[in-house]
């Protein structure tokens, strides 16, 4: 049922307008420039803030949404959601073309303003490579993958920098994930990958469209020592890891014979050999670097479990991936309205503990006491030390605690969103997504 909105008479934009902002006027231009079908009566746009609004409420399926939750009203007519019957909502996934909605998702990640990691941005740019399987109906022949079943695969590349996809591209279960990171390719760029993308070949195609690569590599990997490195960790590192070496080396069986970098540790019971043509970072760079990869894995996690995206609500491959660009554009909007809201409290704090000098102006008092909701705050000041590291986990800890305050989305957070949709979009509704 829908909550009873705090008393505001002022028409100030709802909490899931504010939401939308970065993209409602992009959607509407698409809108005028498209060629309108003759008896269109369900709108591009409307389509759009409709999916929005069901990946962010959590509603278990798109048929209680539309049937009950639509049809009998029980949405804020704040949200500005009309009913519509599921027989025109399905029509649109094959009337509106998946292109519009990965524009729209090409055109975020270009305009918002989010966190980013420093020292991370420092050392370039990384993306991290993975792909994951959804599982699919029998009757969905396109998604090939089993005789005894169907699937399809999400190839995701994922921005360290600022922790979030970047692009993605939606295949068969039987889908190459090499293909995939070859199609995604672009100059300048750190790729981090598994085991599953080990292919000389496609080590070459990194290399020759100006990119690098921090790969994990087989433990039968053959290879001649050609120079041995001076290791390069913190002291407390080596309680962690243990026998790391670092080298550089040419692969036996490299039909290419590039010269590769090879970083070697053991991490409990598992061996890591970690192959890199940066001959710039630190080996406990490499090594640190390699670990973010897990970020990768906790998206998929967040995509299928927390935002419901392994239920399918269109069985066709545009419908998929449309549904696909959706759930990324909307975690961007959900973690930019986090970021904003913690932004927002940040600086309110700052300008409490500070008081205005009184020598000057009222006009300057005020404008130095203003607080922009879109300024990024750095969020690490330095590398992990030696007296960081005074424990042997604690490095780990303390990076966690970052991502986990400035970049996870936890269920908590996400909730609280969910409640005040229809609130408008104040500081009541700011105080209340920060402490969410």
């Amino acid at each position: 049922m829908v909550e009873t909105m705090p008393l505001n008479p002022q028409q100030d934009p709802t909490v899931f307008d504010t939401l939308l902002e970065p993209v409602q006027a992009y959607v509407e231009q698409q809108n005028q420039q498209r060629t309108l079908h003759h008896n269109e009566t369900y709108s591009y746009g409307e389509f759009f803030r409709l999916l929005v609004f069901y990946f962010v409420s959590d509603i278990p399926s798109i048929a209680l949404l539309i049937k009950t939750y639509l049809k009998k009203n029980l949405v804020s007519p704040a949200l500005k959601l009309r009913y519509v019957p599921r027989s025109t909502f399905n029509d649109a996934f094959e009337r509106f073309s998946p292109d519009l909605f990965r524009d729209v998702f090409v055109f975020l990640l270009s305009t918002i303003s989010l966190h980013v990691v420093p020292e991370l941005a420092a050392l370039g740019v990384f993306y991290c490579m993975d792909g994951s399987l959804f599982p699919a109906l029998c009757s969905m022949r396109w998604a090939e993958y089993r005789s005894t079943c169907q699937a399809l695969k999400l190839h995701l590349c994922f921005e360290l920098n600022r922790m979030i996809a970047v692009d993605f591209l939606v295949g068969t279960g039987k889908s190459s994930e090499r293909d995939a990171l070859r199609q995604m390719l672009a100059a300048g760029v750190t790729y981090i990958a598994d085991r599953g993308y080990v292919c000389f070949r496609l080590f070459h195609d990194v290399l020759e469209a100006e990119a690098h690569l921090i790969f994990r590599m087989r433990a039968n990997l053959q290879y001649e020592m050609q120079t041995l490195l001076t290791v390069q960790v913190p002291s407390a590192v080596r309680l962690v890891f243990r026998d790391i070496t670092d080298q550089l080396i040419s692969c036996s069986n490299d039909p290419y014979g590039h010269r590769y970098r090879l970083v070697t540790f053991w991490a409990g019971p598992i061996q890591f050999l970690l192959l890199t043509d940066r001959d710039d970072l630190t080996t406990f760079q490499v090594m640190l670097l390699y670990a973010y990869r897990w970020q990768v894995e906790l998206i998929f996690r967040f995509l299928k479990r927390t935002m419901n995206g392994i239920h399918l609500i269109h069985h066709s491959q545009d419908g998929v991936t449309i549904q696909f660009s959706m759930l990324l554009i909307v975690s961007l909007l959900q973690l930019r309205l986090k970021q904003q809201a913690m932004s927002h409290h940040n600086q309110q704090e700052a300008s409490e503990s500070q008081e205005p000098n009184q020598s000057q102006e009222p006009e300057q008092r005020q404008e130095s006491t203003k607080s922009s909701p879109e300024t990024v705050i750095p969020v690490f000041h330095h590398l992990p030390s030696d007296q960081d590291l005074s424990h042997p986990y604690r490095f780990f800890e303390m990076i966690g605690k970052k991502l986990a305050t400035y970049w996870k989305l936890g269920i908590h957070w996400l909730s609280t969103l969910r409640r005040i949709l229809h609130y408008p979009f104040n500081d009541h509704a700011l105080e209340l997504l920060d402490s969410g």
